[in-house]
């Protein structure tokens, strides 16, 4: 088992990010197990269990570890692929395509005229709390300041 997956692609993440799935993950953590292993301690149909692993194993979340004859019935077990997953950093860089930096995928430019709204409301901001001693979490004011630009 590896130390670390990084999830580079959008469908690996939209993967993990259903609940039960991240449960299944965690049922298989310590040992690998078998759909029938985890539908039984679930107590839920096989056919649920093996639909989402079939999602995980795609994605390549999880992996088969092993199989198992037994009746001449072929069990498959199933681990993690890592003991950590983690998304990457630029998994929402949607400028691949442009070639620009990562970090271009998040910049706002302003114009000068969006830039003057700004200042201006920024002292009328600051006017404001000297005399009023309002305080504002940034999220309310962010919120606040781009309604403002989008107004103008």
């Amino acid at each position: 088992m590896e130390k670390l997956l990084i999830i580079n692609e959008l469908d690996q993440l939209k993967s993990i990010s259903d609940p039960f799935r991240l449960q299944l993950l965690g049922m298989m953590a310590d040992e690998p197990k078998t759909g029938q292993m985890l539908a039984d301690e679930l107590e839920l149909p096989r056919a649920k269990i093996h639909y989402h692993l079939n999602q995980l194993l795609a994605h390549n979340i999880i992996t088969l570890s092993h199989t198992v004859e037994k009746s001449s019935i072929i069990q498959k077990f199933y681990r993690p692929a890592a003991e950590a997953i983690v998304p990457s950093i630029n998994i929402f860089n949607f400028n691949k395509q442009t070639g620009a930096e990562p970090y271009a995928a998040y910049t706002i430019s302003p114009d000068d005229k969006e830039l003057e709204i700004l200042d201006s409301q920024l002292t009328g901001l600051e006017n404001g709390k000297k005399v009023k001693k309002e305080t504002a979490t940034a999220d309310e004011y962010a919120v606040y300041v781009l309604k403002t630009m989008r107004e103008a």
